[in-house]
């Protein structure tokens, strides 16, 4: 009668049916570790017990906070929010998509940077109001105007003329 034979997932190395060997990354040595370029993740190029190598990739796990709303609310923070917040905002403009993402990201980072708990979205909208103003300068007056409750044109004017 034959015997089954299965494959090592990792070293490819045959292994008889009768023999239960689970995977384990303690059966390996690390070689070399390195932070990626983005600082997200970090990369590990490991050694099999067989010889074989392969490189695993550790994602940095980062706390859940929090945001105080102006009502004192306190609810989780939903980069979805932040995403759609700068999405209105910057709506018919140039390279639309690559901008929100590009900034949704950076504030998602910066707020992460923070270390805090909990954040204000008055925090957050700051945030945001200072990399619009740098990067796109009619998504600046459009979410001021929203953030900051403009109702009179005439107050408008004044926010565009700070801008020269």
């Amino acid at each position: 009668m034959l015997k089954k034979t299965s494959k090592c997932p990792i070293c490819s190395q045959r292994l008889e049916n009768n023999k239960k060997t689970t995977f384990n990354l303690n059966d390996t040595s690390v070689t070399d570790s390195r932070v990626t370029k983005k600082g997200t993740m970090i990369r590990r190029r490991r050694l099999c017990k067989c010889g074989n190598r392969f490189t695993t990739y550790e994602k940095v796990d980062k706390p859940q906070f929090n945001v105080i709303k102006s009502n004192g609310q306190i609810i989780p923070f939903n980069k979805d929010r932040v995403y759609n917040s700068i999405k209105t905002a910057l709506n018919g403009c140039i390279d639309e998509t690559k901008k929100t993402e590009e900034i949704s990201e950076e504030i998602c980072e910066k707020v992460q940077k923070l270390g805090e708990d909990a954040i204000s979205t008055k925090k957050i909208g700051d945030l945001i109001l200072k990399l619009l103003k740098e990067k796109d300068k009619i998504g600046y007056v459009r979410f001021y105007g929203v953030f900051k409750k403009v109702s009179d044109p005439k107050d408008y004017k004044k926010i565009v003329d700070t801008l020269h």
